[in-house]
């Protein structure tokens, strides 16, 4: 895919100014993972800012002592590693490729050269960092508040909705021992609601992803 197209395919692009948008497609990069590979590690810096664009991308925190804990999924379109880039400090998780991703790169240095010169960039990035607040809100919401069921949906929903970039695919290659550990469930609950959603027609279960039926379903008990 060329840098142009991802690009454009970013929320708010069709509002820039032709001028900016030239200048990102010039300092743009893709990048590509494949699946399983930890894409930026934990502790180390970062000088870029990255969207995602494509796949499945996962963050996953290391203790000191050895345990490794998932933390949350990152949509399809979402603007990351900002405010690690602008502060210069050490990555605090590790972000890893569930499925093949693409990513789209670009360098702090260009990014605060666009930004001192283009007051819709500045409108952009600020609606990119929101779209994240909430993320992170909805994340909350569903280990918090939500019974475990309408966190299981909402887990589900968020993850269908996140294919929703240039390459949308057919599934959602979560087992459920990984959905367990993101969602701190059980793995016996996840496989028992699971299996009411599919008896449901919400979802249909294979070995290793589980298909999308009904996400309107699966809204309507996440929303309960």
């Amino acid at each position: 895919m060329d840098t142009a197209k991802a690009i454009s395919s970013i929320s708010s692009w069709s509002t820039l100014p032709l001028q900016l948008q030239q200048a990102l497609c010039q300092i743009g990069r893709i990048r590509e993972e494949k699946a399983e590979n930890i894409v930026f590690h934990q502790g180390s810096y970062v000088d870029v800012i990255v969207w995602t664009l494509r796949g499945h991308l996962f963050t996953r925190a290391q203790q000191e002592n050895g345990n490794q804990i998932l933390l949350t999924h990152i949509p399809v379109g979402r603007l990351i590693l900002f405010d690690y880039a602008w502060k210069n400090r050490a990555l605090d998780r590790d972000f890893i490729a569930l499925t093949d991703v693409e990513l789209l790169i670009l360098p702090r240095g260009s990014v605060s050269q666009l930004l001192a010169s283009y007051d819709e960039f500045k409108i952009m990035i600020i609606d990119c960092l929101a779209d994240r607040l909430n993320d992170l809100d909805k994340v909350l919401y569903t280990h918090k508040v939500a019974s475990r069921e309408a966190s299981l949906a909402s887990f589900l929903v968020d993850c269908e909705e996140g294919q929703s970039g240039i390459k949308k695919e057919r599934h959602i290659p979560l087992t459920m021992q990984f959905m367990a550990d993101c969602l701190r469930l059980s793995r016996p609950y996840v496989a028992k609601t699971l299996k009411r959603f599919e008896n449901q027609h919400l979802v249909c279960l294979n070995y290793g992803y589980i298909e999308i039926l009904d996400i309107g379903g699966l809204r309507d008990i996440a929303n309960r």
